[in-house]
């Protein structure tokens, strides 16, 4: 298996959290990146950002109006 940043090998390790079970993860020998498929599972899971319309402080309507013009 190959390290997604860098391609590097990928080695089998044990993930430990506390108070939870162990989860087999790899970790990249070249990086030291890691992921297991929790990580892998989340990374697929995110939408797209979506553009909400917030201003930056002190930005007016009249200013925006402004300098468009």
């Amino acid at each position: 298996m190959n390290c997604p940043r860098c391609h590097g090998f990928l080695v089998a390790i044990q993930m430990r959290d506390m108070g939870q079970p162990s989860v087999t993860g790899w970790r990249c020998l070249l990086c030291g990146a890691m992921t297991d498929p929790g990580i892998e599972a989340n990374k697929v899971s995110h939408s797209p950002p979506i553009r909400n319309g917030a201003r930056l402080p002190g930005a007016t309507a009249k200013r925006l109006k402004k300098e468009r013009s």
